[in-house]
């Protein structure tokens, strides 16, 4: 009986190892070693106490934390809310999540391409739409002080999956709690604040997560439009990372990455923690 439920899961047991558990024994052993390629040498705690000194690495982990806020802040409540107004079925609803919902499926490669057209200081539709109403362009994307607002400006809105899934749950909320809080007397808001909103706590926390997970290896979007400019004010740890494999130190950059897997680990703990996800809500 042990030899076939063995090899049943052989096949799987191997593809794990190879695409999962050595790459992942590589990052964490080559993250203590000066390594190009080819030599291989162990330095210790050296790569971390580089990066930790480094002011571009605190640039960078501090624009994914603003990333990162962006999306909890501006993009899961505004998704939660389009998603509670469309589940009341209002005329054109149907037509309005197929809107919301194709930005979500297009590639953050072909959205950069767009929003840096978009951005031109030169023929860009902004600064287009600015000078009809007298006002001053800027050159969005290669200012330091706008840049990385800009930058957040075009994933911010996208809204598709939180509302997507917000419909979904919103559906397998049992009627009868609406129809006998409206017997009490409850308004719509006061049934959407007392019985949709605390309904919603799993879906909004895998959201959260998802756009968290996300974010903290943000990569495409910010390469393509400002590869991190000006003066490091847009880089990400992904970025980071990826100059550190461009310079030959890929130990260095397999400690960033490391990093990176850390900040994802304490993420999941805390949001899992913080909206009990997988905990029943009846």
């Amino acid at each position: 009986m042990a030899r076939p439920v063995a090899l049943s899961i052989a096949p799987g047991a191997i593809l794990f190892t190879i695409f999962f558990l050595a790459p992942f024994a590589v990052l964490i052993g080559s993250s203590f070693a000066s390594w190009g390629g080819v030599d291989f040498t162990f330095t210790g705690w050296d790569n971390y106490r580089t990066m930790i000194q480094d002011p571009v690495f605190w640039k960078a982990v501090r624009n994914t934390l603003f990333y990162s806020a962006v999306s909890i802040v501006v993009q899961v409540p505004f998704g939660v809310v389009i998603g509670i107004i469309l589940s009341q079925k209002l005329p054109g609803w149907r037509t309005f999540r197929t809107v919301i919902f194709v930005p979500f499926v297009i590639s953050g490669a072909a959205y950069a391409l767009v929003y840096a057209a978009f951005y031109n200081s030169r023929y860009g539709l902004l600064n287009q739409a600015l000078a009809l109403v007298g006002a001053d362009g800027k050159d969005w994307l290669y200012d330091t002080g706008t840049a990385r607002s800009a930058v957040a400006a075009t994933f911010a809105f996208i809204i598709g999956f939180t509302v997507i899934l917000v419909m979904a749950e919103i559906a397998s909320i049992p009627r009868e709690l609406y129809e006998a809080a409206e017997t009490d007397g409850a308004s719509l808001l006061q049934q959407h604040l007392r019985i949709t909103l605390p309904l919603l706590r799993n879906v909004i926390g895998t959201c959260v997560l998802v756009r968290l997970l996300g974010d903290i290896g943000m990569f495409d979007v910010v390469f393509i439009l400002t590869s991190g400019g000006p003066n490091d004010s847009t880089v990400t740890l992904a970025l980071y990372a990826y100059r550190a494999y461009l310079d030959g130190a890929w130990g260095y950059a397999n400690a960033v990455g490391t990093t990176i897997l850390v900040i994802g680990l304490i993420l999941i703990v805390t949001v899992r923690r913080a909206f009990r996800i997988g905990e029943r809500a009846l």
